[in-house]
């Protein structure tokens, strides 16, 4: 969840329907005089939440984690809420063409399904048609949702663009020398300078630098699981099953990335082949790590023992540890930069309005 702000992304991301006049429901927020609906909090809450649960349990059910994600949503759609009664204030226009782009930007969600692999168009349709239902939507109202969200980002690019200039390469050149340096440092903490955003993209980055340089292998892996609560029996069939494997991978039966896609337990990184792509030192737990970077290229190592399964590894390519260039980075940390002065100027403009309009919260308690 990187461009234009959690604000515009959420604001081609939401589903939630709008309110109706007849029934009268409790409200998280009244900019000026608007209310946002507390069901419409609540289905957000809830879409990130599931988000949460499936890419990082631990912080779903940290309290302190869902009591700022409860907030930054409430902001999220009272900004969203500023920014639609700025467009109606200046009589910005949006057309079917710009409805019909940000439909089909939402649906795009929809052409894959759970484990990445792609769906045909009527799956497509269809499970997008699945998400409406859920959420109490039909196709118009929908449609209404959207021209109201692309009205706020015509507002962000009118107002926010023109006051972006591209960095000086000096300015580039002076932010690497800043992450190089802080990369050699082996700091784990944001400069002190920093805005929160700005540090966060700061580590990001500085994390991508070293991703690049650093020694690193590329490999694939099969895995086979068990659960820290199973009978010894089923991790003993994992370890079994690996072995096995790996006889058959020795007698040259058949290609590692076939025996992946057809047998291991990891289905994100069997639909790859097993290819989990670059590993870079001190990240993997250590048998894991160890495993990895003694291995020769093209060799299988043993099954291998971690808290959720039995791996087999291949070593596909190895990269020696290699000094940052400027120039190999350039590019990229130019628009990156311009991206954080972007974000700089959408806060800045979206705090100006927020500071003239009556604004109301009452975010319920958890």
């Amino acid at each position: 969840m990187n461009n234009s702000s959690s604000i515009l992304c959420a604001v081609l991301l939401a589903l939630a329907p709008a309110a109706s006049a007849k029934v009268l429901e409790d409200t998280v927020a009244v900019v000026n005089g608007k209310p946002i609906l507390l069901s419409d909090f609540q289905k957000e809450v809830d879409e990130a939440m599931d988000y949460w649960r499936r890419a990082m349990p631990a912080a779903a059910a940290d309290p302190a984690h869902v009591r700022k994600l409860r907030e930054t949503t409430l902001e999220q759609l009272v900004d969203r809420e500023v920014l639609y009664q700025e467009g109606a204030k200046l009589h910005i226009r949006v057309h079917d063409r710009d409805i019909d782009s940000g439909v089909n930007e939402v649906k795009d969600r929809f052409n894959k399904d759970d484990e990445g692999n792609p769906l045909s168009e009527t799956a497509g349709e269809a499970a997008f048609a699945r998400k409406l239902k859920v959420m109490g939507l039909n196709y118009e109202q929908f449609r209404q949702r959207i021209a109201r969200q692309v009205m706020a980002r015509k507002v962000v690019e009118e107002a926010v663009k023109g006051r972006i200039s591209p960095p000086q390469e000096s300015e580039v050149k002076a932010y690497f020398d800043r992450l190089r340096a802080f990369i050699v440092s082996g700091a784990t903490e944001a400069p002190k300078d920093l805005r929160e955003d700005e540090g966060q993209a700061f580590l990001e980055i500085a994390g991508q630098m070293k991703a690049m340089t650093s020694e690193r292998v590329r490999l694939s892996r099969i895995m086979f699981r068990f659960s820290p609560v199973n009978s010894s029996r089923e991790k003993k069939r994992a370890l079994q099953a690996a072995l096995q494997l790996r006889q058959r991978l020795a007698a040259g039966a058949t290609s590692f990335a076939e025996l992946a896609r057809g047998v291991s337990e990891e289905a994100e990184y069997a639909a790859r082949g097993g290819d989990i792509g670059f590993l870079v030192r001190g990240v993997a737990p250590a048998d894991f790590e160890k495993a990895a970077f003694s291995l020769p290229v093209g060799e299988v190592s043993e099954p291998i023992e971690t808290e959720v399964g039995y791996f087999l590894v291949r070593v596909q390519e190895k990269k020696a540890a290699e000094e940052p260039e400027f120039g190999k980075f350039k590019e990229e940390l130019a628009k990156a930069m311009a991206n954080l002065s972007y974000q700089k100027e959408l806060d800045t403009y979206v705090k100006s309005l927020k500071a003239q309009a009556v604004i109301e919260r009452n975010l319920p308690p958890l």
